[in-house]
């Protein structure tokens, strides 16, 4: 497993256009990627190990992980 992103500070997060209440900013979110293995099969593993927060980005080849309080899903936009 690679890690793309982990925890970001304020600038960092700005410099790579994430979000201004990114759980990155809080070292509480993550963006993986697993060589061999698609994006899709990768979130449903993160699904099975209980992570509440799932964003799949198949164009980019990572998958966003976090533990916020709440179930969230989304994908990457066209």
């Amino acid at each position: 497993m690679l890690v793309n992103s982990g925890y970001r500070c304020p600038a960092h997060n700005r410099a790579v256009g994430g979000a201004a209440n990114s759980y990155h900013l809080m070292g509480m979110a993550a963006d993986i990627h697993v060589p061999g293995l698609a994006v899709v099969g990768l979130s449903r593993l993160a699904e099975q190990v209980g992570f509440n927060g799932i964003g799949t980005y198949p164009k980019q080849s990572f998958l966003h992980v976090d533990v916020r309080g709440n179930r969230a899903r989304w994908q990457e936009s066209s």
